[in-house]
């Protein structure tokens, strides 16, 4: 070759080229606003950083959305986007925040928990970077993001975690992974923080219930489950019991005391919430699907996941065909974004439900749409035109 030095410049410029589309996809990414109209029961929006200053100005900071009905009741937080990969559970939070009523009792809802891994597709598994829900007025547009914090805002991985305080080792990425950080350090990582700042949170305003929401491998065992700490069990086994008698399958699973770090374990140890964490399935996560399509995320849908179920490898029902019944009567095909924001719906209110019952003086009177009313209408009916709305009631996130 008789020009190799105007090759390797050739080269050098497409390789420039390449890496400022790939940039601008990312920053576009990173800055991308989502839009929600909070209800008319809507009293204030704050940081996270009010709890932990210094998450303030970082990728950490996230609002949280205060509905106060100035009547004495109990109090409740819902955490969504605690891994951003599972959309159902920040979309579920959304269509809470644009139609809750709160007629005694405070709700604060946190959409976006780990804000930073919203604002990155999952690293080498060719994750789409947004997905879109069809309304009465027009398509929304939403992210899907990554399961732990963006490497952009903290890094280096250690070869291995050491979980704080027990000291428990675990997989090195778990040190970006929010639901393994609790109950976090004022002075750690920035996951570490936007833990600690989220206990002070259900410490400080004293929470009754919480309520993290996730989304499941359908070959994951705790697949469609509540996973409760002690003091929630015997309100996530009635819940749970109810849902599978009058709407959907739901199991319940105890918090297991060896694992440390996740929500339903330190939540409850370290204050005194009764703390939840919810699971719904989600066939985009599950390693043998095919192409991870928008599709996928939204119909769940995948010849390979039906070929497992068939085999029994899942943890939940699943056809692609028929599809199976739930307790109303609807066929389920697939695992739908309606169906899985629907079950968190539901899977919220029915806790809510025996909470009020078991503990009286903690009753906190809400009410939003539930799973019938999003199998029948779809989530998208419940999201708000932000054009037509009072500009006062329109956030972005």
């Amino acid at each position: 070759m008789k020009n190799p030095v105007y090759l390797k410049i050739l080269f050098l410029v497409l390789s420039g080229i390449l890496g400022i589309l790939g940039g601008i996809e990312f920053w576009e990414l990173r800055h991308y606003k989502e839009t929600v109209v909070v209800s008319e029961d809507f009293t204030e929006k704050i940081m996270l950083s009010e709890y932990l200053p210094s998450l303030k100005g970082t990728w950490g900071d996230t609002p949280i959305y205060i509905y106060d009905s100035g009547v004495p009741g109990g109090s409740m937080l819902i955490l969504g986007g605690t891994h951003p990969y599972e959309p159902a559970t920040s979309l579920a939070a959304y269509v809470i925040m644009e139609n809750i009523e709160v007629t005694s009792g405070k709700v604060y809802i946190i959409p976006h928990a780990n804000m930073s891994a919203s604002t990155l597709g999952m690293l080498g598994n060719a994750y789409i970077k947004y997905y879109h829900i069809e309304t009465q007025w027009g398509e929304k547009k939403y992210r899907v993001g990554d399961r732990g914090t963006n490497p952009l805002d903290q890094w280096p991985d250690p070869f291995t975690y050491v979980h704080y305080p027990s000291t428990q080792n675990l997989a090195y990425q778990d040190i970006r992974n929010l639901n393994r950080t609790f109950p976090g350090r004022p002075d750690g990582t920035l996951t570490e923080r936007i833990s600690y700042a989220i206990m002070e949170l259900i410490r400080n305003e004293n929470i009754d219930i919480f309520f993290d929401f996730h989304e499941a491998s359908l070959m994951y065992p705790v697949v469609s489950t509540y996973v409760a700490h002690d003091r929630a069990m015997d309100i996530s086994m009635m819940a749970a019991m109810m849902l599978s008698a009058t709407q959907f399958p739901m199991k319940s699973e105890a918090s297991p005391k060896n694992l440390r770090g996740l929500t339903h374990r330190e939540v409850g140890d370290f204050s005194n919430t009764l703390a939840i964490l919810m699971e719904t399935p989600e066939a985009f996560i599950d390693r043998v699907v095919g192409r991870m399509s928008e599709e996928l995320m939204l119909e769940g849908k995948d010849e390979f996941l039906q070929t497992a179920a068939e085999k029994g490898l899942v943890y939940c029902d699943y056809d692609i065909n028929e599809g199976f019944p739930d307790a109303l009567g609807n066929m389920i095909i697939g695992t739908p974004m309606d169906y899985r924001v629907g079950r968190h719906l539901s899977g919220t209110l029915e806790a809510l439900n025996w909470m009020n019952q078991f503990f009286p003086d903690k009753a906190l009177s809400v009410t939003f749409p539930n799973y019938a009313d999003v199998m029948t209408n779809g989530s998208g009916y419940y999201l708000h035109d932000p054009s037509k709305a009072d500009p006062s009631r329109v956030f972005e996130n």
